[in-house]
């Protein structure tokens, strides 16, 4: 559990430059341990996304460095960075647009063993199989369309795409943000589930700290760009250090009224009546 798989350094971002240079990331530093699970959390803009755009590539980072068991994508050799990317798997945000709605759902999972390669078709049928039931669906579903399913189902098969070339590590950018409540608990549930089962790292993003409490092992707090604080959820939730954290859980539902009234007044300084 204590093994580093993953390690930012110095991380940082820059886009543009002169006068219109939005520093995106500053100095960002943390550690992804095998077998956990690690929470990303910030408000929109505090650099969440661009972070896990520069693990797999879509960006390049200004500075700082990406050691994946010793591997830097930056300089690695063509088998290095196959491996990197092959370990690396990613869920995007939104069901709806991430995947190619002229493929089927057999073409859609399927697509990622022929890209990185090393599957027979007997060995890709058998995958694709085995983890479409494991996220609850069937065997039918395979030859239909993206269009054909709710958003919920949409990213279980996206999941099911992201874990079918055995990935070591599990990047998740706010899968849970674009659908309702109900459904966002099924995904929850299930990423639990698969990481439990198949023995994943994740790295999940969200702005939401009741899904990361609910899911999350540890966390890593972003704020404009920079750490503001990062422990073990229970560190961080009973008693946060930085200003920044405080007020991002200060501003959690709590879903008991009685509670929140309470809540509300301490924060006004008022007297609760009881």
């Amino acid at each position: 559990m204590n093994d580093v798989l993953l390690r930012v350094e110095g991380l940082s971002k820059t886009f543009g430059s002169g006068r219109r240079a939005h520093q995106a990331l500053d100095d960002v530093s943390f550690e992804l341990r095998q077998g956990e699970i690690l929470g990303l959390v910030g408000e929109s803009g505090s650099g969440k996304s661009t972070i896990i755009r520069c693990l797999v590539g879509l960006e390049k980072e200004s500075s700082g460095s990406i050691r994946y068991q010793g591997i830097n994508p930056a300089a690695a050799s063509k088998s290095e960075l196959h491996r990197y990317r092959r370990d690396l798997q990613m869920v995007f945000q939104d069901p709806y647009s991430s995947l190619d709605p002229r493929m089927t759902v057999r073409r859609i999972i399927e697509e990622p063993m022929l890209v990185m390669g090393g599957y027979s078709e007997r060995e890709r049928r058998e995958r694709i199989h085995e983890l479409i039931r494991l996220v609850g669906l069937r065997d039918e579903h395979l030859d239909r369309y993206p269009r054909d399913f709710s958003g919920g189902q949409r990213q279980r098969i996206a999941i099911v795409r992201a874990l079918v070339v055995e990935p070591k590590v599990l990047l998740c950018d706010e899968p849970v943000s674009a659908l309702d409540v109900s459904v966002q608990a099924q995904v929850l549930n299930l990423l639990k589930d698969m990481q439990r089962q198949l023995d994943l790292t994740v790295l999940f993003v969200s702005h939401d700290l009741a899904v990361v409490k609910y899911l999350c092992t540890r966390l890593v707090v972003l704020n404009r760009g920079r750490v503001a604080e990062k422990g073990s959820v229970p560190e961080i939730y009973e008693n946060p250090q930085d200003a920044y954290t405080k007020a991002l859980l200060e501003a959690v539902p709590v879903p008991n009224p009685a509670a929140e009234r309470e809540r509300r007044a301490r924060r006004l300084g008022l007297a609760v009546a009881r």
